[in-house]
């Protein structure tokens, strides 16, 4: 299974756009002429994603962004790469969280049964490494002080750019074939093809991260092809998906 490099704590700017296939297509084959594809993908750079949500009852997570909350977090587990799922799996135990405009992310590398079983019950796992033991025990107050469940189930292709020794903290990612499913709530699976596309699949959510701004070749190039700005959850997308109830008409504020 592949695992990225490991990320604590990592305050960043994150902005969105989404693409059509042309465009998509278009900027990533000159953003290669600028950045270099992630190594840790496929010959052409993409790898996929799969992540289990945990919310309350309530879907607090999917309010607080709806609300626009200045502070909110999110908790998942999540996996690299098309490998089967074992209980041994590595996988991250996360929780991304945004403080005004500033994003960070806090990882512990478990097996995804102790990961499970961490987010869903809060039982802590003793880590021999002292930064991962406080996202675990960061988790377990949060399921504690939460009640969190499994929720939702997100995945989708990604196609990946790393900034050069001029943009060292400068990261791009191209996201397609975006899925999801609120039934079978398990990483453990095969049923991934019972995923239903919660955007339509010739769209793509585009990802630009930087440590402070993004450099200005960057914004003109986005600029010229016409990439819409949007304040897009691929979490709260996919439970309107398969939730109903909920409404769609806030998430592309």
């Amino acid at each position: 299974m592949m695992l990225p490099p490991k990320i604590r704590l990592s305050d960043r700017f994150e902005l969105k756009y989404l693409l059509n296939q042309v465009q998509a297509e278009t900027l990533a084959a000159e953003l290669a002429r600028y950045m270099g594809r992630d190594q840790r993908g496929d010959e052409h750079g993409r790898y996929l994603i799969t992540s289990l949500y945990y919310d309350t009852a309530d879907h607090r997570a999917y309010w607080d962004k709806i609300e626009g909350h200045r502070f909110r977090r999110k908790v998942r587990v999540r996996v690299y790469g098309r490998e089967q799922v074992t209980p041994d799996t590595l996988c991250f135990a996360e929780i991304k969280q945004r403080i005004n405009k500033t994003l960070q992310k806090k990882r512990a590398i478990l097996p995804y049964s102790a990961a499970v079983n961490l987010c869903g019950t809060g039982e802590v796992v003793a880590s021999a490494d002292e930064s991962d033991q406080k996202v675990i025990e960061e988790i377990s107050y949060l399921h504690q002080t939460l009640r969190l469940q499994p929720t939702c189930v997100v995945s989708y292709n990604r196609l990946a750019f790393e900034g050069s020794d001029e943009d060292p903290g400068l990261r791009v990612t191209f996201d397609t074939q975006l899925k999801c499913r609120t039934h079978d709530l398990t990483l453990l699976s095969q049923g991934y093809t019972e995923n239903q596309f919660f955007l339509p699949p010739q769209q793509c959510v585009l990802e630009v991260k930087v440590n402070n701004r993004a450099p200005y070749w960057l914004t003109e190039l986005i600029n010229y092809h016409g990439c819409a700005f949007r304040r897009i959850s691929k979490y709260c997308l996919a439970l309107e998906q398969a939730k109903l109830k909920l409404s769609r008409q806030q998430i592309f504020a």
